[in-house]
């Protein structure tokens, strides 16, 4: 089936579940870059698990993509590079978009920065970091907008969140790929 056939209006624990949670697991490969979508709530899960990678040498660069809100009075990708610095990663090695409001932007954004340091066509595999919850969403979004021949690795922490917050992450899901704003996916469910 595919994700833009299922009726929001009957979604129940097990379909959102294997929406948000059947996604692929960091296969471990060396990438060229690490995105790093921004978070409001969950910057710092997500900056620690970027700076591991970096640290293990999966990457030698790490792009931080998020402008959408302000933490005190800098956007959070600014917040998210100050960590990352202050926590052992070379500021020549962080790459920052800090325009995006949303998933769709976060890549178009990210997507410019790429080309305008001039390491776009030299991209093969990029990890990607977010939360789970918001992985698959993630993922559609890249095949959408990215260029085709680009591989990736999904690397997130494994959380769980309330249920409101999951039903209304499949909604609106479902709501993009049906105006066209990401790609559909076909699920076995």
């Amino acid at each position: 089936m595919r994700l833009s056939q299922i009726d929001t209006e009957n979604l129940n624990d097990s379909l959102v579940s294997k929406i948000l949670f059947s996604v692929p697991n960091d296969d471990l490969k060396k990438g060229d870059c690490i995105l790093v979508f921004g978070s409001f709530i969950d910057w710092k899960n997500r900056m620690k698990i970027a700076i591991n990678l970096y640290k293990e040498g999966r990457a030698p660069t790490i792009l931080i993509s998020g402008g959408a809100r302000e933490i005190g009075n800098k956007k959070e990708a600014l917040i998210m590079r100050e960590y990352a610095i202050n926590n052992g990663v070379k500021l020549d090695d962080v790459l920052v978009e800090d325009e995006s409001l949303n998933t769709t932007e976060n890549v178009l954004c990210s997507l410019l920065v790429l080309h305008r340091a001039k390491i776009l066509p030299n991209i093969k595999r990029i990890l990607v970091v977010s939360n789970q919850l918001h992985i698959r969403r993630c993922m559609l979004t890249l095949s959408k907008y990215m260029p085709r021949d680009i591989k990736y690795t999904y690397c997130y922490n494994m959380d769980r969140c309330d249920k409101e917050r999951m039903f209304e992450e499949v909604r609106n899901t479902i709501k993009y790929i049906k105006e066209g704003i990401i790609d559909d996916v076909e699920l076995s469910i």
